[in-house]
Order: structure tokens, then sequence, then C-alpha cells
């Protein structure tokens, strides 16, 4: 789950919503401790360090390994040290009745001023449920610290087919209301969409500068083909950066992860070897390029680098729904394409495919089960491979693009298949056929 919620060693995590926040925080803080979150080279192992906003229900004290009760300001300042002995400390003010309250401000503050320097991972429990699988925030709900990094709004996906009424939702009256709908109404994929993506809602008093990943918790079989309809339909907001589809009790939690990968069509080359530009090459009544935007059409957004040929490019392509940029050194190699194309479409993105112009065997069914692969995987790389062969088109996660950022001359995305773990998705040999030389452009012509 950590690496569904692409969590990293300093980070300050405020749960809100419903249906299992706290299992999923318990989720979270077992991976930790078990090493799965690795600290940078030389840092110390990271720890979990966790408090609540609001409530926390006596015997959740057993989240952590620690816990601080009211702690003085002695008490705080040992906190590094205390990360370090039991890699899982728990803070919370004094109890009253059957929940433990939350600690002072001022306290929440240093917290998290010791969480960021000592690299470890802040969770917040920033938003009550009682218990239920929904919910709407009531005026004075969540309370979320303006100093966090990310945001996770929680929906439990067993309130599918149930009633809007006190027994599933927390605060039905208010969900109601959100949804203009009465008290009782069914609720559905749409009803869940309008509460976790309402401003009043799934998306209230989130900070600005703060990531929104959403979980949708208890995602058994059953419900998965709904959980993937509701993920689409919050990624059309573009507040929220993923979707993550979970059941925080299992041993391996997480099913899958929705979030937007983009495509970056590679069309700025010369073609040297072949005498002509293979870009604009016709084949079956297209240019090649048409093949390569073709396959990109379930991507988002759609940027196609042109260089040499660009002013015919814009041409050809002017009807596409994508964007175009240009590489003014194209003649350079393919890696400064790469970087402009990645930079083009990175804020946002999960993901990049890369897909080059010349090769009109690859199509939207096979980038399409790349972003499968990535979906159940979240691997670094993940790419074609025909014939006991790796191809392309590869589909590069996030977390590999400062590294592509960083690639110069004509290596393109080879040599980050030195740096990352990757994943293959098998395909027929057809894929391998591209353009290069006069003697490719005559097979292809023999396939026309």
């Amino acid at each position: 789950m950590s690496r569904a919620l692409r969590l990293r060693p300093g980070l300050t995590v405020a749960f809100v919503g419903a249906g299992g926040k706290t299992s999923a925080i318990r989720r979270l803080i077992l991976e930790i401790s078990n090493g799965e979150l690795a600290p940078a080279s030389g840092d110390p192992p990271t720890a979990a360090l966790i408090t609540t906003t609001t409530r926390l229900g006596r015997g959740q004290e057993s989240l952590a390994h620690y816990h601080l009760v009211d702690p003085s300001q002695d008490q705080i300042a040992g906190l590094p040290d205390l990360l370090k002995e039991h890699r899982s400390v728990l803070v919370t003010g004094p109890a009253r009745e059957d929940k433990w309250l939350a600690p002072a401000d001022r306290i929440q503050d240093e917290l998290h001023r010791h969480a960021r320097s000592s690299g470890a991972v802040f969770l917040i429990e920033a938003d009550g449920a009682q218990g239920r699988s929904l919910k709407a925030p009531a005026e004075h709900e969540p309370v979320i610290p303006e100093f966090a990094d990310l945001v996770v709004p929680m929906a439990g996906l067993d309130v599918l087919t149930q009633a809007i009424q006190s027994e599933f939702v927390h605060r039905p009256e208010l969900v109601a209301a959100l949804l203009d709908a009465p008290q009782g109404t069914q609720i559905g994929a749409d009803e869940l969409v309008g509460v976790l993506a309402a401003e009043n809602g799934g998306l209230k008093r989130i900070p600005d500068g703060a990531e929104v990943r959403v979980l949708l918790n208890k995602a058994d079989s059953s419900r998965m083909e709904t959980g993937r309809r509701i993920a689409q339909a919050l990624l059309e907001n573009s507040r929220i950066r993923s979707v993550a589809l979970a059941s925080a009790m299992e041993d391996d939690p997480v099913r899958e992860v929705h979030g937007r990968v983009a495509g970056v069509v590679l069309a700025a080359g010369g073609s040297s070897r072949l005498g002509e530009p293979k870009q604009l090459i016709q084949w079956r009544g297209h240019p090649l390029v048409w093949y390569a935007v073709r396959a990109a059409e379930g991507l988002d957004p759609i940027v196609a680098v042109v260089g040499g040929g660009a002013t015919e490019l814009r041409r050809v392509l002017k009807d596409a729904q994508i964007d175009i940029v240009e590489n003014a050194d194209w003649e350079a190699g393919q890696s400064g394409s790469v970087r402009i194309g990645l930079e083009a479409v990175a804020a946002g993105a999960e993901g990049v495919v890369f897909l080059l112009a010349d090769m009109p065997f690859v199509g939207p069914d096979l980038v399409g089960a790349l972003i499968e692969r990535h979906r159940h995987t979240l691997a670094p790389l993940v790419a074609a491979r025909a014939g006991g062969r790796r191809a392309n088109p590869v589909l590069f996660d996030q977390d590999t693009f400062s590294s592509v950022a960083a690639l110069s001359g004509d290596r393109g995305g080879r040599a980050i298949f030195r740096q990352f773990d990757r994943e293959f998705v098998e395909w027929d040999e057809s894929i391998l056929l591209d353009v290069d030389t006069p003697r490719d452009l005559k097979r292809l012509r023999e396939l026309e």
C-alpha cells in the first residue's frame, strides 16, 4: 500500500473520509516497520509517526509499538530516539471516555518538524466516520493540517447498493444533501463519485499544495468492475492524482492503482539511413506517424515531438487530438526528444508511454495491455516483448522520470533498463517490424 500511495521518507499523510482509515494506517505502519519503504542510501531505517487531529478509539493504541500520551516538551524532544528504538510511535492527547483526544496544535507542529527532520512518515487520522463506509463532512470536518503533503480520501466499496442511511453512512443527511437526493437512495457508482469528488465532500479543506490520492477500500472481486468505473470517473477531476482499489485487511492489500498515463510520440528523427522522413511514408492510406498516434488514443495527454520535417508533420497531424512540441536540436539524438516529450506531459502523470513513429503494427490494444500490467504492479518499467526480445513501446513509471530526464545523446530509454525493475507484456512478433533502412521499407511494402 505504501507503493500505491507513493510514500517516501519524511512525507506527511492525512487520511479523511470513511471505510477503513485506521486499517489503512495500520497496514502502512506494518509495511514501514518491515522495511518496505527504503530510505536514501546511508540514512537510518524509515519509521512511522502517527497521530490524530480528531479522536482515536481506545484500543487503537495498538497501532504503534509505542504510545506517547499528552507528551511534555521534553518527551517531544526525545521523539527522534523513540522513533529509532521503536520504528512506530503513536502520539495522542489524553483520554476522554472511550476516545483518545488529539494532541494540541503546537504539538502537531512539533511532530511534523521531527518527522521531517528524521525522515519518518507522519500518518494522521484527520476525520471520523464511526465505522461507516461513506461520509460527508460536517462544517468543522475534516481537520487537515496545512503542512500535509498528501491527503487520502477514503470510502468502502461495501457501501455500494446500500441505502443512504445511518447503518451504512456517517452523517447520511449531509450525504443526501450533497447529492441532492433523498435519504434512503441506493448508493451506486455515481453517488460514490459525487461524494468523493465534491469540494464539500471528499476534497474538502485539502491544502492547495497537497497531492490527493483516493483509496477505495474493501474492493473484493465482486466489486472490482464497479470500482474501476468509479476510479476512471474520479480521475476526470484534475485534483485527484490516482485511485487505489484495495482491501487493507488482506496480506496483499492493493489490487489495482489507476492514474493518468500520458503518451509521447517520438517523431523528430531525420531518417538518414532511409533517405526520406519515415514518419511521413504512406502505408495503407496513412503516414506511419498516424499509426503511432492511433496507438496512443487511450493515453492522456498525448504529445508528438517533431523535428526533421516538422512543417509537414504538423500538417498531417493537424486534426489529431494531440499537442505538438518541437525539438530544435533533433539531430543531437533521440534523448533530447525523450526529455522534451517527458517535460510536456509529466505534471500529473503516473506514467508515460513512449511510442516510435515507424512501428505501424503497434496498436492501442498493446498500449492498453501495458497500462493494465502497470495498474497491477506499478513496476518502474513495463515493456512489450516478442519472440523473447524486448520491444517497443515502453511504459515508464513516474519513479523513473528523473533518470529519463537525465538521458543524453542517442541512447533513448535503453540505459534506464539497467537501473530499474521491469515487467513484460508478451506480444506477437509483428511489433518488431520498424523502418530504418530501405530493406525495412521493402518488407513493409510487401505487407501492404
